[in-house]
Parts: C-alpha cells; sequence; structure tokens
C-alpha cells in the first residue's frame, strides 16, 4: 500500500485541478484589478462563459435587459457569485470524471450542499468575510476525495459501495483502502498546488475535534451535518451527534430539528447558486 508521499508523487504532475479555478481562487476581494481578472481567466473557458450567459439571460437575473459579454456578466451577478459559479463549474467536472455517477451523486452532491448551507449560515451568523468564502471552501473540503478517486477509480467504487451498504464512516474506510483517508490526501494535495491559506485550514479542520476548529471550519462542519440529514450525502452513524455539537458550539438557539432541517432544505433548493448547478 503507498505512503501519502508516494501518491503525491503520482499526482504531482497530473492537471486534476485546472489551473483556471487554482488561479480563480487565490484573486482577492472584489476590487477593480481582481473583477478585471477575473473576466480574463473566464473568457478562456468558452463552456464556461457561455453557461454564465445564460444564467445571466435567465429570467431569474435578466429583468429582460440581455447581457452578451462576460463584463456585463459579473457586473449583473457579482464578483462573488461568478467566482462561486466558476468553481462550481470546475468542480462539477472534477467530480464527473470517468462518468461515475456513484461518486457524483454521493460526493458532489454533497459538497454543493453543503457549500451553500454554509453560506447561508454565514449570512444568518453575520459572518460576512466568511460568507464569501463559504462555498469554495465547502467544495474544496472534498478534494482528498477526488484525489483518491483519480488514484485508483476501481478501488474508491468499492469504498463508495461499501460505505453505501454498511454502518462504517467513509473516512474509516478510505484509511482501510488506501493507507490514508480523503483529509489527509485533501490537506497535502492543497499544499502541493499551492491552494489558498483560508482552504487548506478548512480541509485541515475536518480532522479535529469540534472545539478546536476555526469558526469558518465550524460552519462548514454544521453545514456537511445538515446536508447529511437532508438527503445530500448518506447519513453516517454520527450524523445527527455532530448536528448537535456543532449546533451547541455555534451558539444557534432552536428547539425542532425536524423543522429546523426542512426550512433549510427548502431555502437550499430555491437558491440561485444551487439551480446554477442543476444545469451543469
Amino acid at each position: 500500500m503507498a505512503t501519502l508521499e508516494e501518491y503525491l508523487t503520482q499526482i504531482k504532475d497530473l492537471t486534476i485541478v485546472p489551473p483556471v479555478l487554482l488561479s480563480v481562487l487565490s484573486l482577492d476581494d472584489d476590487n477593480e484589478l481582481s473583477f478585471g481578472e477575473l473576466e480574463k481567466k473566464v473568457q478562456s473557458d468558452q463552456v464556461l462563459v457561455a453557461r454564465l450567459l445564460k444564467l445571466a439571460n435567465s429570467p431569474f437575473f435578466s429583468r429582460g435587459n440581455p447581457v452578451a459579454n462576460m463584463k456585463q456578466v459579473i457586473t449583473r451577478l457579482g464578483f462573488k457569485t461568478v467566482r462561486s459559479m466558476v468553481a462550481m463549474s470546475m468542480t462539477d467536472s472534477l467530480f464527473s470524471q470517468g462518468n461515475y455517477k456513484k461518486f457524483r451523486d454521493e460526493v458532489w452532491d454533497h459538497s454543493v450542499a453543503k457549500g451553500i448551507f454554509a453560506q447561508i449560515l454565514c449570512e444568518e451568523k453575520k459572518f460576512k468575510k466568511e460568507a464569501e468564502l463559504a462555498i469554495t471552501c465547502g467544495l474544496m473540503q472534498d478534494l482528498g476525495r477526488i484525489v483518491l478517486n483519480t488514484i485508483d477509480r476501481k478501488k474508491y467504487v468499492e469504498v463508495l459501495t461499501e460505505f453505501q451498504t454498511s454502518d462504517t464512516n467513509l473516512v474509516s474506510l478510505e484509511k482501510q483502502a488506501f493507507g490514508v483517508d480523503s483529509y489527509e490526501m485533501g490537506s497535502a494535495a492543497a499544499k502541493l498546488w499551492k491552494m489558498p491559506a483560508i482552504i487548506i485550514a478548512t480541509i485541515e479542520d475536518l480532522s479535529k475535534p469540534v472545539a478546536e476548529q476555526s469558526s469558518l471550519g465550524q460552519i462548514i462542519g454544521f453545514a456537511g451535518a445538515i446536508a447529511k440529514l437532508t438527503g445530500h450525502g448518506k447519513q453516517e452513524p454520527n450524523s445527527l451527534e455532530k448536528f448537535e455539537e456543532y449546533k451547541s458550539s455555534l451558539g444557534f438557539a432552536f428547539e425542532e430539528t425536524k423543522e429546523y432541517l426542512t426550512a433549510k432544505d427548502e431555502k437550499l433548493k430555491t437558491n440561485e447558486l444551487y439551480q446554477f448547478c442543476s444545469t451543469l
């Protein structure tokens, strides 16, 4: 069984994460320079341009005023929304590698729901800075699963199949099959590809006790538990326990869990970013 270092050697020269996505994730906050850089980087992917133009001209956003280029798209949708959509569109292609429906259904849907729930929670808690990062960090938390699936798709299919038909948690099954889990792999790969420090930190939060996680890590962890409990990814034996632990740590005050989860899932399904993902 290979070591973490050997796996990193295997993936070092692979273009698992598109260079455009890496550069978009590294853009600074919304300012004139980053606005122009985002426009320039998106223009290099014509499929992405077509998707964003279609969305910006949809009834939800257009209000009868058509747009014809990326500058107008970014102006209409906003820098942060477009950056999140770029991340979603490009990670969609990562999760679709090999046309593997089981991987996409289990990991992609969970990652998208987790990221959007995290943004919703940040807005509720008035965490403005964290809200801007929640979706991309939520998506990238599952980078290790993309990498393990790329290294040995057949083996990862077997891991997911056992996960879906047993009560064993996914991280334990990954460790048994690969000698490393997706948390370790994701953190190491993110460092290898020089991803932003905040993304690396939220991946590393996955392996820490709740009390030791960053505030954004706790938000994303809570969002992940909500996603599992609302059917976005398979529930694990400790999903409800994790939900309660994050709820307490973050200071969310509500009594009826079922009603809370139902309301959150309804909010997710009407979210424009979630609807965008359904077109990918």
